[in-house]
């Protein structure tokens, strides 16, 4: 075994080979002055990703899985074999920008209070994917659906509900983020533990930023490292739009309920419910036609978990 490496990428693949390719290609142009592992777990992909991740990257410790168990059971299968100092969990739809594993492990180097940091995402056209997300908070919530935000500064506005207020442009503390480019520290996953498994797909970031924050870790966001995804490299093999937003709202909110209570997401429910009720009377005193994803949002609200969710018997992406 060589000397511990700086970072274990670990990249959870299901029939994405293309995609995959380009990912693990980037990653030398990513980490230049780190040193990094990888490794592959591939569930159960029918397009051959696991062959090529054999033939053209050798160094790269592949797990293949006979089923498809989902991202979070994956991302726990790989955790037993993470040598590195941080461990980053990547998406296969991603590629690093030149230098972005450098960078988030010098910031995390550099604040050793952070339990993890996460890269700035941008889409194929370098438009900024709003993956910065304050700590759930009803008082936020309020605040947001009954429009008071618009009487903060944009530099208030922006610091207090982060999401698409956020500019991006430099680093913040966050209450959550996705885990499509995600760095943790080791320690962190020693203390907090890796993904839960029983979320297979959506909903594993968020409840991993809270168990992490209950154990006194900080996340952050790290401006100047870059990671340009491309986005639903598997989930639109699956759900559309509508159904693939049911289920993440789904598995949020059963986050929010381990973490705060049924009583706690029932409030959230409700002020939702109001902010959107608050949205379509407004279209309607304008005499405007009540746009379509507000309509599906109204539609969609009262599903319960089970109805957001009803078909998690099957193999997740």
């Amino acid at each position: 075994m060589t000397a511990r490496p700086d970072l274990t990428v670990t990249v959870v693949s299901w029939n994405t080979r293309d995609l995959l390719r380009r990912c693990l290609a980037s990653l030398d142009a990513g980490a230049r002055r780190v040193s990094y592992e990888v490794i592959v777990v591939d569930n159960a992909s029918a397009d051959d990703s696991a062959g090529m991740v054999r033939r053209e990257c050798p160094a790269v410790r592949l797990v293949e899985n006979t089923q498809n168990v989902g991202f979070a059971p994956a991302c726990h299968q790989a955790w037993p074999l993470v040598r590195g100092r941080y461990w980053m969990l990547l998406n296969p739809d991603a590629e690093t920008a030149p230098d972005a594993l450098d960078r988030l492990v010098a910031f995390l180097d550099a604040h050793p209070a952070a339990g993890g940091a996460s890269a700035r995402l941008v889409d194929a056209e370098g438009r900024v994917q709003h993956s910065a997300q304050p700590r759930p908070s009803l008082a936020l919530t309020a605040l947001e659906a009954t429009r008071l935000h618009k009487l903060l500064s944009r530099e208030r506005r922006a610091r207090t509900l982060l999401g698409p207020y956020w500019t991006y442009d430099r680093p913040v503390e966050v209450g959550w983020t996705w885990a499509t480019a995600l760095v943790v520290r080791r320690e962190a996953v020693l203390r907090a533990g890796p993904p839960d498994p029983s979320f297979p797909m959506y909903g594993e970031d968020l409840e991993w930023c809270l168990r992490l924050a209950a154990h006194g870790f900080r996340v952050w966001h790290c401006a100047d490292a870059t990671v340009v995804h491309h986005g639903q490299g598997s989930a639109n093999q699956r759900w559309d739009a509508r159904a693939r937003a049911r289920r993440v709202e789904a598995a949020c909110y059963r986050a929010l309920e381990r973490h705060r209570g049924a009583a706690w997401v029932s409030c959230l429910r409700s002020l939702r419910f109001g902010a959107l009720l608050v949205e379509a009377a407004t279209a309607a005193l304008r005499g405007r036609r009540l746009p379509e994803p507000l309509a599906i949002a109204l539609a969609d609200h009262w599903r319960t978990p089970e109805e957001h969710g009803r078909d998690d018997r099957h193999p997740h992406v």
